[in-house]
């Protein structure tokens, strides 16, 4: 007699995929017995093959209804939706299918939810116990023939992808609540992230509105500043903001630069995005293929001394031939290049997270703000009042400049939120989240949502209470507890992500962490439907808020992050061939997170002792020719004495 042994038992959030055949009593009696035993061969064959391609595992065939689960073996972070992509191949390929077609009318019921599973090593078999299984079965009996029935939890995941029919209501056999259900119609054409409504924001938009129609009227710059902490809604203002722009100006060029989290060491890396967004360039163009296009751009309008301002401009962002001295020049060049680009019509400039920038940043967005052209320019700076600790005279007070500070959001807002988010839920859960968020509306929407994924309905007073009970207490344990519940490749895309910072390229993460890069983009798309980066153009993702960067990175090691940050160092080096000096700074950061020292062959590189526009000939002369250890932070920036 042998000896099974058995895994622990786990508690794990999987979805349940229940399939039944229709009026197979009936056809059993019509078939001899060896025939209907062949056709129920044959749709099983069918239903473990489509089930195996969606990454799901069948847990048992009983009679003529099939049991599959997607996340027991391995979570994959989107498992509702591969449940669904399954149903719907499994249902179209019984119906085409010559054989089963006609005879196998098939109904699907799929719900998502906490089991717990073990497995017996011996047989092979997982054990899988819990109430989303039996929800699953009487969702399918609620089904119509050729039609699949969710679950409210299975839904809700999957809406970014799939449509689904309005809520009805099951009153499903054994249970003491009603069942919210939802018939699946289909999948989507453009599978998209949500995004919630605007709500409480209606005075800021329209004084951001009406400063753009002002610089844009009276063809004087204007730089509006969003003060908030994090979470408070700043980009979500903007987003509203540059989505409302093409109804009021068609030609509106719009130009986004991000400072990244180590900013004050990297002067003027920001506005790389600025110009290559201006000129058309692409992010792997060539120091030459810079200059020259630049140069191009600025002659083709007769631009006066376009060859000089052109070679500025590429020595700012590391493409230059020799390095800058001259700060006036280069702040003038900058300006005049702002100026000839709203010729072409209204320009709006986009600073994300100005507080990290380098003080010559501020020094340069400052100096173009003042009024010397008539110019159609908006500039907006999205920043934490950490820069008024810098700055605490930021903006000057400029008559072209507005302090547009963000308070909480009021409390109705708030719930309209959360009443969106939610869609149906008592009122005391509401008002409960809302309490818990403070005025936060990222808060309040990390909640809700690890409210809904830690929930298989609203309508079960005692699980809502069990999860509100163990709801986080601070925005970022809420973010860890999202980050928590990915499948582990998810996550390890987010963290080596975090490791470049609040942006991060597909062949970069794939580099240092071993993999390829169609797996990496992959795990990004979902992390799209995730709502947790952004897809920014070519290979290129973002964080959608810093938060979930900065709690991401904060779950690597010490030891971790070093390596990665080594690891980040030599892809970056494998790529600056032709480009040193663009990419100098951010390569010596991530040796100095590393180990606190550059490698001494790299120490011994020019492009790691002379960083791209650093200070005067004078001073940089006086350096040592070989450090062992990177400049202090002062000497990313130095200013002209």
């Amino acid at each position: 007699m042998s000896q099974t042994s058995a895994m622990p038992e786990e508690r794990r959030v999987v979805t349940v995929l229940f399939a039944d055949v229709m009026g197979s009593t009936a056809l059993g009696e019509e078939l001899d017995p060896e025939d209907m035993r062949a056709l129920l061969a044959l749709y099983y064959a069918t239903a473990k093959d489509v089930v195996a391609q969606h990454g799901g595992t069948v847990e048992k065939f009983i009679g003529d209804a099939v049991m599959a689960v997607f996340g027991l073996q391995q979570a994959h972070g989107d498992d509702p939706e591969r449940a669904l992509s399954a149903a719907l191949e499994l249902r179209d390929r019984v119906r085409s299918d010559a054989k089963l077609g006609e005879r196998f009318p098939i109904r699907i019921g799929v719900n998502t939810g906490e089991v717990v599973a073990a497995r017996e090593h011996d047989a092979g078999d997982f054990l899988v116990t819990g109430d989303v299984v039996n929800v699953a079965a009487r969702l399918q009996q609620a089904a119509a023939p050729w039609s699949v029935m969710c679950g409210e939890r299975t839904a809700r995941a999957a809406r970014a992808t799939f449509a689904f029919a309005d809520r009805i209501s099951l009153d499903a056999k054994g249970k003491r609540q009603p069942v919210s259900a939802y018939a699946l119609n289909g999948r989507l054409d453009r599978p998209s992230a949500l995004r919630v409504p605007l709500l409480g924001r209606d005075a800021d938009l329209e004084q951001l509105e009406l400063v753009a129609r002002r610089a844009f009227a009276e063809q004087r710059p204007f730089l509006v500043s969003v003060i908030a902490p994090a979470g408070t809604g700043k980009t979500r203002l903007l987003e509203e903001f540059l989505d409302r722009l093409p109804r009021t100006h068609e030609n509106a060029q719009v130009a986004i630069a991000q400072c990244l989290p180590y900013g004050q060491r990297l002067t003027y890396w920001p506005l790389r995005a600025v110009l290559y967004r201006l000129v058309g360039l692409t992010e792997d163009a060539l120091p030459t293929q810079v200059r020259e296009q630049i140069a191009a751009w600025l002659a083709r309008n007769d631009f006066a001394g376009h060859g000089a301002t052109a070679n500025l401009l590429a020595a700012t962002v590391g493409a230059g031939e020799g390095e800058v001295t001259d700060r006036a020049a280069l702040f003038s060049a900058w300006r005049d290049t702002i100026e000839f680009a709203s010729t072409r019509g209204p320009l709006v400039l986009v600073f994300e997270d100005l507080h990290w920038s380098a003080d010559s940043l501020l020094d340069l967005v400052e100096y173009v703000m003042q009024p010397r052209a008539d110019a159609p320019v908006l500039m907006i700076a999205l920043t934490r009042p950490e820069l008024l600790d810098r700055r605490p005279n930021w903006g000057g007070g400029r008559r072209n400049h507005l302090a547009l500070t963000l308070e909480p959001l009021a409390e109705s807002a708030v719930t309209r939120l959360v009443e969106h988010l939610l869609e149906s839920a008592r009122p005391d859960v509401v008002q409960r989240i809302v309490k818990r968020s403070e005025g936060n509306p990222f808060y309040a929407g990390e909640l809700v949502r690890s409210l809904i994924e830690r929930t298989s309905s609203l309508t079960d007073v005692r699980a809502v209470e069990e999860a509100l009970a163990n709801l986080p207490d601070t925005v970022q344990a809420t973010v860890l507890a999202r980050l928590d519940l990915l499948d582990a490749s998810s996550r390890r895309v987010l963290q080596v992500g975090a490791v470049f910072g609040r942006t991060f390229r597909v062949r970069g993460v794939a580099e240092v962490d071993g993999l390829d890069d169609a797996s990496v983009a992959l795990l990004c798309q979902d992390l799209i439907i995730k709502d947790l980066v952004r897809h920014v153009g070519s290979d290129d993702y973002t964080f959608r808020h810093i938060l979930i960067r900065e709690v991401a990175y904060q779950t690597l090691t010490r030891g971790e992050r070093a390596r990665l940050h080594a690891a980040a160092g030599r892809w970056l080096e494998a790529q600056a061939t032709g480009r040193e000096e663009a990419l100098a700074e951010l390569i010596a950061y991530h040796y100095r997170e590393a180990v606190g020292r550059v490698p001494r062959e790299a120490a011994r590189s020019h492009r790691f002792v002379h960083p791209p526009c650093t200070g005067s000939r004078r001073r940089r002369k006086r350096l040592p020719p070989a450090p062992r250890r990177l400049r202090p932070r002062g000497t990313f920036e130095r200013r002209s004495s």
